[in-house]
């Protein structure tokens, strides 16, 4: 009997009251087993996350769904699960596959097939159409005006339509578009001479011989490679650039692009407002650049932890031991840092169960949570409330300063009074 009353009295409040770890509440979400299942109902939704299971679901993103994440992803226009399955939708158009079956729909027609041994597809791969017959032995694509069949890729391929040639790969090839560009190689990719933008007021020609010497040239620009990477010459749009050592020594001159580099030492590369500075690369790192009338900043220390400036943002890492973040009026910190990036799926899923020390404020509320809410301290104008695991819970807001023992079990404050749980009325 005295078992049952025990049982009764430990596990009830898990359901009915916070009763750390099995249930607490934090940031206005109930959590669960600890970090590992927390669960928020809203105006904006409800948001449910099983850690464990790397699974998240958030009714207010159109029933976005998050599984075995990054691996499994349910949205209104894409959902996948690498590498078994994958659907997008383009508007009207869509494309599915499942293993080695793919099918969809696009405003040429519809389309499908099995890699590989037989398929049809438009609008995919950056060509109009493209078909297959026991790939790699047959394959064919058309690309607006320029056609190409494939036999036993990539060794024999025949070009049509508005472009003339052939390629046995690796030993020779040409291909031409009369008037507007050529190519050739011969031993691939010793031997390439190429012609392009012809049908321009600056038509540019190229000559390789790799590595030994490599040769671009037009009206305004020239590059050019001795012993690649030995040195190369640049001179493009008002800059001259020299470079030994594929861009470890080097030294940029012009009027809206300028900078030298003396790697792993020491880098800086100027081009109109954006700057880069390097200094004992990747150690650290230092970018600044424009969009618009926006300046964004970031410093990177040891390739993981980074700084960033964007406007109204900020974000700090030293990796792997804290993270601070701000928007507009809004911060967070967390500690330790063992993910060193920003991703909405693991700051949401995978970042919580890292997390030792978590400190951040929303709006006017501000709040504290120290070991998977073992300590949670929230604030929110003159109302605040600290809570330490199940033993003790102070609080005070509208009914004044007040506390709970055991969850629940005994409490007060300024019109009730608690017993087993039980709320009585104050006179």
């Amino acid at each position: 009997m005295i078992l049952k009353i025990l049982f009764f009295l430990i596990v009830f409040p898990c359901w009915t009251h916070a009763f750390w770890p099995l249930s607490w509440e934090y940031n206005e979400e109930h959590h669960y087993l600890g970090p590992f299942v927390s669960y928020q109902s809203g105006d904006n939704g409800t948001r449910m996350t099983l850690r464990p299971l790397l699974t998240s679901y958030d009714s207010g993103e159109d029933g976005a769904l998050d599984f075995l994440f990054p691996l499994g992803r349910v949205r209104k226009d894409e959902s996948y699960f690498i590498p078994v399955y994958r659907s997008k939708r383009f508007g009207e158009a869509w494309d599915t596959s499942f293993m080695l079956f793919f099918w969809g729909k696009s405003p040429r027609g519809g389309y499908g097939g099995f890699f590989p041994f037989y398929g049809k597809l438009y609008d995919r791969f950056a060509v109009d159409e493209m078909s297959f017959f026991m790939w790699p032995v047959y394959s064919h694509t058309r690309d607006e005006d320029l056609t190409k069949t494939n036999v036993l890729t990539p060794f024999f391929s025949l070009y049509g339509g508005a472009e003339r040639g052939f390629k046995v790969w690796p030993l020779y090839g040409k291909r031409e578009r009369e008037g507007v560009k050529s190519s050739s190689f011969f031993l691939w990719p010793v031997f390439v001479w190429e012609k392009k933008d012809l049908d321009t007021d600056e038509p540019i020609e190229s000559f390789y011989a790799f590595p030994f010497y490599l040769r671009t040239t037009s009206e305004t620009k020239a590059y050019y490679h001795v012993m690649w990477p030995l040195f190369s010459y640049t001179k493009d749009e008002g800059k001259t650039e020299w470079g030994f050592l594929a861009g470890l020594f080097s030294k940029t001159k012009g009027e809206e692009k300028s900078g030298f580099s003396l790697l792993p030492l020491v880098g800086y590369k100027k081009k109109g407002h954006d700057t880069t500075f390097d200094l004992l690369w990747p150690l650290y790192q230092q970018s600044e650049w424009h969009v618009g009338e926006e300046r964004h900043f970031r410093r990177r220390m040891a390739v993981l932890s980074r700084y960033m400036k964007e406007p109204d943002q900020t974000f700090l890492n030293i990796w792997p031991l804290f993270e601070y973040s701000t928007s507009k009026e809004d911060y967070l910190f967390r500690f330790p840092s063992l993910l060193p990036f920003r991703d909405d799926g693991s700051d949401r899923i995978i970042k919580p169960l890292l997390t030792v020390y978590e400190e951040r404020r929303s709006g006017e509320k501000r709040m504290i949570n120290l070991l998977y809410g073992l300590f949670t301290k929230e604030v929110k104008g003159a109302d605040w409330k600290t809570r330490f695991a199940f033993l003790l819970e102070v609080k005070k807001d509208q009914n004044g300063v007040g506390f709970e023992i055991l969850s629940g079990l005994f409490g007060m404050d300024r019109n009730r009074l608690k017993v087993f749980f039980v709320p009585v009325k104050r006179n």
